[in-house]
């Protein structure tokens, strides 16, 4: 472990000398969540008039509600068309997306390679989470879902621009590598996760579901958590990501136990995943 700590205080430095460059979350993305936050019936005309004012934001979003991902059939080409289409939480979802798709960037081979991994891992964790909470009677979880799984390895990328950062320094000498930079995102992502997610100062929900979806003692009660994690177990399992473990039994869970998911139903969230990994997510 103490190669992973030399490390861990590299990564440290560079968070704390060079927080421009890395992930930052969208203030529109804020806005939006807010809404959802303060009421159980958000204001639709106050979300569309937060995306209008970005224009690069609502032609991205104007396009993702024309993609197979969000099943489109005829062509919209106004976000209040598109709120039409895809609903206030669909809408939310393409507003989360868009925000965060973009920080998925590298010039680094290595990065870029598990940046394209881990967004499809976090989109389809999203999608999963938030289909467990609607298969499983609890609708108004929707989009918190949707949030949750789409952040939840959030720490993995704060870690992946860190790495770039120290590797550009001028006069660094420490060569990290690729196997080192493995383990120590395995081992210390959740941590990072949480760290970031509470500076970004977004809802303390989001940021345990960050700390905790690895954790082996969990809050049992935390729905979102559960369905983050039971949602990230299939992605793992039918190989959405980094690793794939066919071996995993999803019904003897303790996850899919709470939920009471027969293998029937999961068998059924696994087909919803690959269906959205074969809409180019």
């Amino acid at each position: 472990m103490n190669n992973l700590t030399s490390i861990d205080d590299l990564v440290r430095q560079i968070i704390i000398k060079n927080k421009k460059d890395l992930p930052v979350f969208s203030q529109v993305a804020m806005k939006v969540q807010q809404e959802f936050l303060k009421s159980d019936d958000p204001d639709i005309e106050k979300i569309i008039g937060f995306i209008k004012k970005d224009q690069s934001l609502a032609a991205d979003v104007i396009a993702r509600a024309n993609s197979a991902f969000f099943k489109g059939i005829s062509r919209v080409t106004t976000i209040k068309e598109a709120s039409t289409r895809l609903g206030l939480t669909e809408l939310a979802n393409c507003v989360m997306m868009a925000t965060q798709s973009v920080n998925y960037n590298s010039k680094d081979k290595f990065s870029q390679q598990y940046m394209k991994a881990m967004w499809q891992h976090s989109v389809a964790t999203a999608t999963g989470s938030q289909w467990i909470v609607q298969r499983c009677g609890y609708p108004e979880l929707a989009n918190k879902a949707f949030l949750s799984g789409l952040m939840h390895d959030i720490g993995k990328l704060l870690v992946l621009k860190a790495f770039e950062i120290l590797q550009g320094m001028k006069g660094q000498k420490t060569k990290i590598s690729i196997n080192a930079k493995r383990e120590f995102l395995n081992l210390l992502h959740a941590e990072y996760g949480f760290e970031l997610m509470t500076q970004w100062n977004l809802p303390e929900e989001y940021c345990i579901v960050c700390r905790d979806h690895h954790n082996e003692d969990f809050d049992e009660e935390n729905l979102l958590l559960i369905a983050t994690r039971l949602a990230n177990l299939a992605c793992k399992k039918i190989g959405i990501g980094i690793n794939k473990e066919p071996d995993i039994i999803m019904v003897t869970s303790s996850e899919a136990n709470i939920f009471n998911l027969s293998e029937i139903a999961l068998a059924e969230l696994e087909i919803n995943l690959e269906t959205r990994v074969s809409k180019n997510l």
